[in-house]
């Protein structure tokens, strides 16, 4: 490695360009990650409502896929900045609290079976997934 005296600010510019766009590359895998947690959150909340029998022989296989998929992704990515980790969990608790009301509706709102309804309720906890994606995104 060169000394302090001897770099030259050419290649000072181009490893940083370099890095900056393997950071920006990096980013997407965890924008995928995001939208595999939307897209499972959404599902598990209107096939809750959509087919209440099927849910015990769907939930272990869905929550399987999800795991692998989300490990996959996670074995990809290599780091995260910090802002990105604010946001992710802030977009848990979000999603978590969002929950709430989720299967209040669910329960005393929502007819059971796949109605137009069902979609709007489910996909309620999924969106602060979908903004974390986002704003993740276009950073």
């Amino acid at each position: 490695m060169a000394s302090p005296h001897e770099l030259d600010p050419r290649e000072a510019l181009d490893t940083i360009d370099r890095v900056g766009r393997r950071v920006r590359r990096e980013r997407w895998w965890y924008v995928a990650a995001t939208a595999v947690m939307a897209v499972f959150t959404a599902a598990c909340y209107i096939g809750l409502v959509a087919a209440p029998a099927a849910v015990g022989d769907l939930v272990l296989p869905g929550v399987l896929v999800v795991v692998v998929l989300t490990g996959l992704i996670g074995l990809r990515l290599r780091m995260i900045d910090r802002a990105a980790a604010r946001l992710e969990n802030a977009a848990v608790w979000a999603s978590v609290g969002l929950a709430v009301p989720t299967m209040l509706l669910d329960k005393f709102l929502v007819p059971e079976g796949f109605t137009p309804w069902a979609v709007p309720a489910g996909v309620l906890p999924a969106l602060p997934f979908i903004v974390l994606a986002w704003r993740v995104a276009r950073r």
